[in-house]
């Protein structure tokens, strides 16, 4: 629920943004992110130091009054409150994640984790999908039925329905079982700018270091991939400069369902990896998954837009990519030691952000160098293949 209305109100702003004639997914994107740059070491303490339940509930809590401050802005007519609200969320998400993710193995142990783990991430995918693609469809449906004058009201109103159901979230969190934490440092200011050691701690484990290499590769080829279909979408549906919101709203839907085929095969092959990895964390998972990634992507270079070999192959390495991630995500999380968990997760947070910013800097660089989409995804079928080698030659003994 977190993800679906993190990413649903990101949206709400964006279709907001394009009602008003402003481009606002660029700088939402960056906040996003930025917090997890910025204060992950502190993310990371407080998950390690805290009772990681009470930090859950409270930052649900927090969910709660960000989304009513955001519902307020909206109906106020005020884009920088509802911003502002936004950047609040983003921050909230931050602290959020430790806590979530280091949750996990303290409730099913680490002969459950490979399954957990995995049904953790596909709900959160499918959280993601269903907000972004929600978002765009209540608005475009408002508008329709309200008519075109009435953008923040289209925008409130789903707000408002998020807001409702995090608080029944919030009374869900309250039966979530409390345990005790591992860690007993205390607090310092160093931790501001802690990155580095929270790093070295990563990369000196040649587990985790493995396994966080092939995490953060799933974010990067997901965000280029992500990108690569808005393009493709605004290649066989161009929309002329000037064009009425409707129009360009309309462009959107198109973009939003080739990015539910991917992640609809994406939860596919995630829960069925999950399955797969019940009882035991398998990393030859993985390695079907980086070979499934490097077919999928070397597909889609030939692959007629449109046609259904086109759409299979965007479902098929969707799913060979969320195969790949589930088992090296659970293998991060069990191999980390206890008190240090919250750590290693901000850490691997930090490397995923990086990484996913480097997937807008490349695929921005391929679209300025008049690549075609065809050729980039040849280029990933190369970097896949790369790394399903990196997994293969690394990760046999785990």
């Amino acid at each position: 629920m977190n993800s679906l209305n993190e990413k649903g109100v990101q949206f709400l702003l964006i279709a907001l943004g394009i009602w008003m004639g402003q481009m606002l997914q660029y700088p939402l994107s960056i906040l996003i992110v930025l917090p997890f740059v910025i204060f992950s070491p502190m993310a990371g303490w407080l998950s390690d130091r805290y009772c990681k339940t009470r930090l859950l509930q409270a930052m649900v809590l927090l969910q709660v009054a960000v989304l009513i401050g955001m519902s307020v802005g909206l109906f106020m007519h005020s884009l920088w409150i509802s911003i502002a609200f936004f950047t609040v969320f983003c921050v909230q998400a931050m602290f959020f994640s430790p806590a979530k993710k280091g949750l996990v193995k303290d409730m099913v142990g680490t002969e459950n984790i490979g399954f957990a783990s995995g049904i953790l991430e596909i709900s959160s995918m499918l959280a993601l999908l269903v907000g972004q693609i929600g978002a765009l469809y209540l608005v475009y449906r408002l508008l329709c039925q309200w008519g075109p004058e009435a953008g923040w009201e289209a925008a409130a109103w789903p707000c408002v329905c998020c807001t409702a159901g995090a608080v029944l979230v919030f009374l869900l969190s309250l039966t979530i079982p409390r345990f005790e934490p591992q860690s007993r440092r205390p607090f310092s200011w160093s931790l501001l700018w802690e990155h580095f050691s929270q790093l070295r701690m990563l990369w000196n484990n040649k587990v985790l270091r493995n396994s966080e290499v092939g995490i953060g590769y799933f974010w990067f080829i997901a965000g280029t991939m992500m990108l690569i279909a808005l393009q493709m979408a605004a290649d066989a549906h161009p929309v002329e400069q000037g064009a009425d919101f409707m129009a360009v709203l309309g462009q959107q839907k198109d973009s939003a369902l080739l990015i539910a085929w991917i992640s609809g095969g994406s939860i596919v092959g995630g829960v069925l990896a999950s399955i797969i990895c019940a009882g035991k964390i398998r990393t030859w998972v993985a390695t079907v998954g980086g070979i499934g990634m490097t077919l999928g992507c070397a597909l889609l270079a030939f692959a007629p837009y449109g046609s259904t070999l086109f759409y299979a192959t965007l479902s098929l390495t969707g799913a060979a990519a969320a195969g790949y991630l589930v088992p090296l995500n659970a293998l991060l999380q069990d191999r980390a030691d206890d008190d240090k968990r919250g750590d290693v997760i901000a850490a691997g947070n930090l490397v995923d952000c990086f990484l996913g910013i480097m997937s807008v800097v490349v695929q921005g660089a391929m679209r300025m160098v008049g690549m075609s989409t065809q050729m980039q995804c040849a280029a990933l079928a190369v970097s896949s293949a790369l790394v399903a080698w990196f997994i293969i030659r690394n990760m046999r003994s785990c």
